[in-house]
């Protein structure tokens, strides 16, 4: 068994010291109140012996004494039973620990045998009285008998009945008729009787056993203060017990020091040599200084260091010896200020050798205190740092020469995306105007072939572009309220086909309210989401993809939300989990091949997460599946609710426009120009900005679509020119392969009204068409500036140009998983938001409630996007931008056209979607028939 330690036999003796003191306190306790009783038991026994006696002397012709007698019975009775009272009940919580049931049964006893005793001395005191009284009567009846009948007979008949022996005579005595006879005769008798139980009541109250119990309480009282007095002297000892060992175990625990302090200090002595030995011979300068800085010991480093010998150097001030003309001022007074507040300070400067040359040092300077606080040395500590700063200058210049690195890469990927996207566009552009014009099924599947490949080197291009932004700092989030469910409904129809087409599983969990607001980028939040489901779905043979939504607390309490992806896919190794978010870095070497892809997707989501102040984490297992644990900070916003009623709707295109196509590129201005013709307008194509100018200043256009980059005069010169030279308010459409903010701002800021961007989608175009027809539609017999609208209104269907209608019925269809009768819901669902939205449109504006109007734009762009309708989607939602804040600005006309054509693009797609269903409906009819 180890042995106990010096603190563990410390607070065992200590607590058994405690022990021995509480037992000690507690026999004292008991001993003083078994005392007390004993003295008041033993007391109270001599007062009733001593009133026993007095009962038997008393006289009743003494009435104080007989009076004394009866108060002292009552007053011992009392305190025979206060006694037994405060043993019964004693007061206070220590007195009913000591009191114990031994002392409670012999003050029963006790009480028992003298409330016994008392009452036997009452009955004998009154007997005794009795008698007395009786006596008395006697004689008194004696003498008056006595004095009546003086003859002989008579008397000798009174004495005869006094003595107890009345005799029989001649009852017609005069003597015996008298009433005082009587009186006589039963008094005598009275007496005889009394004597009789005086003797009785005397023989109980002399009885042995009165005395023999008073004998039996003192003895126990005096046997308990004996056995108290015995353990109280067996607790000291034990105590003294106790002092003696604590004694001992202190006195070797004080060796145990002692003993320790010699071998410290002897081992301190030895550190000492060492330590004086090391600070001799030290590399670095170690100088000691007296309380006003100057030197009273150098060591060899610091001889070494400087040049200057210990002699050269003492009694000087260092400072004075070793700085010069390059050496920072700023730093001499900190460490000037340091030494004056008697504190430690570190420093970096230049000092200079005994020759002169140059030499960076890192030094610390400690005041040394003496044993009554006062200051006593300085010890600075100096290390050449030469080679340190040479490095860090060098590194400083290797950062600076990278971040110029990676300047260029970020502008040659920028500039290289912006030159592939402009043969990109006439890629996609002729693939797009050739696939409706080809009949062959094999033909047209190679086109969609070419699109779908064309559409996915798109997307690598925006991944590398996504990324050059994030590096660059260029990429900016929005801030906007929205419900989640606008970010999950998309999601859920993009992937929910796409799992089921490869047969694995899909499942989305969402724990959030989900008439909770939040206030953010909604678009980046997707676009995090669809990367690492694009990832789980390219890995993913077989089994099921998990995505999960809950509210959560960042690392600093703030809100936002957090959202799980697992899934069963082929695993990431261990090793390759800390760069898997690092760029071009895929999680094996064989994965672009098998796979495809840059390795940007997982960077990006990275970077978005912490420029939206969140987090990612990532754990896998090989064959088993990977997770992505994501927190992304969303602030709360308010929620938003509106009721939708039921009622119809839709607008026109621009027909038969004039438009001028300026575009160097001759591919682009020819898909321009298709697009354009495909919707019946005429186009006439400038090769430069300058080509252009001369051109509108000899013609009318209703549209220009603007280039960027031309030769002679690019789009934002052009568009200058036309706007401040010219004076033209013909809407412009800039048109370029810059994705970048900047480049866009920078022609909506030269007067353009919209950016389409390379490679243009025809969809696109007609979306911009349909946005701004309120400005490109063209006059009908009169001049444009005449065409304003004045009020909302409906149409009906024969006003309706079906062209603009862009549900796209493809995709919702593959949301429903190709299932008609969810399809038809849907589209029905869609027509009963849209008829209540136009209702509710041209309510507020009658009432002038930018507010609601504010608000029904949200939701329909929301509806919109989860119909896949980009036009409705892109003009309400600039609706709501511009009625951000509950203003009123529905008195311009531009904002009036914008609802116009909202109300219009809504009747196009409900009637379009009427058309589908009557169709869908007239084929199941002919199908039964």
């Amino acid at each position: 068994m180890r042995a106990l330690s010096y603190q563990q036999k410390s607070y065992g003796l200590v607590f058994m010291a405690l022990v021995a003191v509480m037992l000690l306190v507690g026999l004292l306790a008991k001993l003083s109140l078994v005392q007390q009783y004993q003295y008041a038991y033993t007391e109270l026994s001599h007062q009733v012996l001593l009133i026993r006696d007095q009962v038997f002397k008393v006289k009743v012709s003494d009435n104080q004494s007989y009076d004394n007698l009866s108060q002292s019975l009552v007053r011992v009775e009392r305190q025979v039973q206060h006694l037994q009272q405060l043993l019964q009940e004693p007061s206070g919580e220590g007195a009913s620990i000591i009191v114990d049931n031994a002392m409670r049964f012999h003050a029963n006893e006790f009480s028992l045998g003298v409330e016994n005793l008392v009452a036997n001395l009452e009955t004998l005191l009154r007997l005794k009285i009795s008698q007395e009284y009786s006596t008395h009567t006697v004689s008194l009846l004696q003498q008056e008998l006595l004095g009546r009948y003086a003859d002989a007979e008579s008397k000798m008949y009174i004495f005869a009945l006094i003595a107890g022996t009345p005799q029989m005579g001649d009852t017609h005595s005069p003597v015996f008729t008298t009433s005082q006879y009587q009186s006589l005769a039963i008094h005598s008798e009275l007496l005889v009787k009394l004597d009789e139980q005086i003797k009785l009541k005397s023989q109980q109250v002399f009885d042995n056993k009165v005395n023999s119990n008073l004998a039996v309480q003192a003895r126990f009282w005096l046997t308990l203060v004996d056995d108290i007095k015995f353990n109280l002297l067996l607790v000291i000892f034990c105590l003294l017990l106790i002092f003696a060992i604590n004694y001992r175990v202190q006195q070797r625990e004080q060796n145990r020091k002692e003993s320790k302090i010699r071998h410290e200090l002897s081992e301190s002595e030895k550190e000492k040599a060492q330590l004086s030995l090391v600070a001799e011979h030290a590399q670095d300068a170690i100088i000691i200084t007296d309380d006003t800085g100057r030197v009273t010991w150098v060591n060899k480093g610091f001889v070494n260091l400087s040049g200057y010998s210990p002699e050269e150097i003492k009694g000087k001030k260092p400072g004075a010896v070793l700085q010069g003309e390059n050496t920072s001022k700023h730093e001499v007074d900190r460490i000037r200020q340091g030494i004056m507040r008697q504190e430690s300070i570190k420093s970096e400067l230049i000092n200079y050798h005994k020759d002169g040359s140059e030499y960076w040092i890192d030094i610390a300077i400690n005041p040394i205190w003496g044993p009554e606080g006062k200051l006593t040395n300085y010890i600075a500590v100096e290390r050449d740092s030469t080679e340190r700063k040479q490095m860090q200058s060098e590194l400083e210049q290797a950062v600076i020469k990278a971040d110029v690195s990676n300047k260029a890469k970020s502008t040659f990927l920028a500039t290289m995306s912006h030159e592939l996207r402009t043969p990109l566009n006439g890629i996609l552009g002729m693939a797009q105007i050739i696939e409706p014009s080809i009949e062959n099924p094999e033909h047209r599947q190679q086109i969609r072939i070419l699109l779908e490949s064309g559409n996915h080197l798109t997307s690598l291009l925006n991944d590398i572009l996504d990324f050059s932004k994030v590096e660059e700092g260029k990429l900016c989030l929005e801030d906007e309220p929205f419900q989640l469910s606008t970010v999950i409904d998309p999601i859920i129809s993009t992937y929910s086909p796409i799992c089921a087409e490869k047969n694995i599983g899909f499942e989305v969990k969402n724990s959030i309210n989900s008439a909770q607001s939040f206030r953010g980028d909604k678009a980046r939040v997707r676009q995090i989401i669809y990367n690492l489901l694009s990832n789980s779905v390219k890995f993913t043979q077989s089994g099921r993809i998990t995505l999960s939504f809950s509210q959560a607390l960042g690392e600093t309490a703030e809100s936002g939300i957090a959202i799980v992806i697992q899934d069963s896919g082929i695993g990431i190794r261990q090793d390759r989990l800390e760069s898997i978010f690092d760029p071009f870095t895929q999680a094996e070497s064989s994965t672009t091949r098998q796979y495809g892809g840059t390795g940007l997707g997982l960077s990006i989501v990275k970077q978005l997460v912490e420029l939206m102040g969140g987090k990612i984490q990532v754990s896998s297992r090989i064959g088993l599946g990977t997770r992505f644990d994501i927190f992304i900070a969303l602030e709360r916003a308010k929620n938003v609710t509106y009721d939708i009623d039921t009622q119809p709707v839709t607008q026109v295109l621009p027909e038969k426009l004039r438009i001028l196509i300026a575009e160097d590129n001759k591919v682009n201005a020819l898909v321009a120009k298709t697009f354009c013709q495909r919707l019946g307008h005429t186009v006439e194509i400038a090769y430069n900005g300058l080509e252009a100018i001369n051109i509108l200043k000899h013609r009318q256009f209703e549209l220009i679509i603007m280039d960027n980059h031309m030769p002679e005069m690019d789009g934002i010169e052009a568009t200058e020119y036309i706007r401040k030279t010219l004076k033209l308010s013909v809407p412009v459409f800039a048109c370029t392969a810059d994705v970048f903010k900047e480049a866009h701002d920078n022609m909506i800021q030269a007067g353009a009204n919209h950016v389409l961007t390379k490679p243009l989608q025809e969809q696109s175009f007609r979306d911009a068409l349909s946005q701004f027809a309120h400005l490109v539609r063209k006059p009908q017999g009169a001049e444009t500036a005449d065409n304003k609208v004045v009020a909302l209104s409906r149409h009906q269907p024969q006003e309706l140009n079906t062209t603009e209608a862009d549900i796209d019925y493809r995709q919702l269809r593959v949301s429903v998983a190709n299932d008609a009768h969810r399809f038809s819901l849907y589209i029905n669902e869609f027509n009963e938001f849209a008829e209540a939205s136009i209702t509710k449109l041209i309510s507020a504006y009658d009432d002038d409630n930018a507010a609601d109007i504010y608000q029904l734009s949200r939701l329909i762009s929301d509806k919109a996007e989860s119909f896949f309708s980009a036009r409705i989607q892109t003009l309400s939602r600039e609706i709501a931008d511009t009625l951000e804040g509950g203003d009123s600005v529905l008195s311009s006309q531009l904002e009036l056209e914008r609802l116009q054509h909202l109300i219009n693009l809504l009747e196009v797609n409900i009637h379009q979607n009427q058309r589908l269903l009557q169709e869908q409906s007239n084929d199941s009819s002919t199908e039964v028939g």
